[in-house]
């Protein structure tokens, strides 16, 4: 497995987090587009299927921590 860098790391913590394409943009400050990239980068990199199966590896792996709510 390739390392995340540290903004694929941050949208998919948001992404686990609940958050929307555009409230992940608005976080990371950057277009809808590059949130949307940088969740599909991190989904390759950790082998996953999709979106939702990165994010359950990354948690698995302890590179993120879901909170539940805001983050």
């Amino acid at each position: 497995m390739r390392p995340l860098d540290i903004n694929e790391l941050a949208a998919l913590k948001l992404f686990a987090n609940g958050k929307t394409a555009d409230e992940m943009a608005a976080d990371l400050r950057v277009s809808k587009s590059m949130a949307q990239h940088y969740l599909r980068v991190a989904a390759r990199k950790l082998g996953a299927r999709n979106r939702v199966h990165a994010v359950a590896i990354a948690v698995r792996m302890g590179l993120i921590k879901p909170s539940g709510g805001e983050g």
